[in-house]
């Protein structure tokens, strides 16, 4: 699905977490689709990851991660802040969070979804 626009896309918490418990290569994953241009980490992610590394197996290696990514300035709830950056700056959002999913597609946000541990595709 093309929609001919590039556009960076934000990766969220739980897809950071559940590329290191699957072993899913993000980046060569997102530079396949020619609708990424770039992969942003807002502070909010990053700063999530920072304390779930504390108790949470992946966290780590996903903190890890993120901080190969460009940072982007973003404050609050990681869901809220997600949802205002993506607004503002016409970014996509990667998730496997139906809520998430489902909040940005309401405010006309472009989502993607890791599928199969292998595959990311618009949804």
């Amino acid at each position: 699905m093309s929609s001919g626009l590039a556009s960076k896309v934000i990766v969220d918490t739980n897809s950071f977490i559940y590329s290191i418990k699957h072993k899913v290569d993000l980046k060569y994953l997102l530079q396949e689709l020619p609708e990424i241009k770039g992969i942003v980490v807002p502070e909010c992610v990053h700063g999530e990851l920072t304390t779930l590394a504390r108790t949470l197996k992946y966290a780590n290696g996903a903190l890890e991660l993120s901080e190969k990514f460009e940072r982007i300035s973003g404050q609050g709830y990681a869901d809220d802040c997600i949802i205002e950056v993506a607004s503002r700056e016409h970014f996509f959002v990667l998730s496997n969070d139906r809520e998430l999913l489902k909040r940005a597609k309401e405010a006309g946000i472009r989502t993607l979804m890791i599928r199969g541990n292998r595959k990311i595709e618009f949804v």
